[in-house]
């Protein structure tokens, strides 16, 4: 009976246990940012597997074609996850910095209006 790469490379059921218990509970500690990137990576990975192995079965060789696609669409996918978190990053700073501006402004505008008043109260 042969061995599917999968099951090689995990060792056996135990080792496909632990792969998944690390997986989930990994998944609990994450980030917003690590977790766009590993949702990348997954989607990457199973686009790329599926793909490649398109590809490895009109070339003769499924196996290598889907190992291929999968390390190929993970490393894609995860950089797209990255550059996506690091835009939500940057959109969120610049929302934070013009609403502290917005905050600013108003502050010294209040500044503003109390002096004037004491000025106008001296006055009388």
């Amino acid at each position: 009976m042969q061995k599917s790469l999968f099951r090689t490379w995990a060792g056996g059921k135990p080792g496909m246990i632990v792969l998944c218990v690390a997986i989930a509970v990994g998944g609990c500690t994450m980030t917003e940012g690590q977790q766009r990137t590993a949702s990348g990576a997954g989607i990457g990975a199973g686009v790329g597997a599926a793909g490649g192995a398109l590809i490895g079965a009109l070339t003769g060789n499924v196996g290598a074609g889907a190992a291929i696609g999968a390390l190929s669409g993970a490393a894609v996918g995860g950089a797209g996850g990255y550059i996506t978190d690091q835009q939500a990053q940057r959109q969120q700073a610049q929302d934070d910095s013009a609403q502290l501006r917005q905050q600013n402004e108003l502050l010294r505008l209040q500044l503003e209006n109390e002096q004037l008043r004491q000025q106008q109260q001296q006055q009388q």
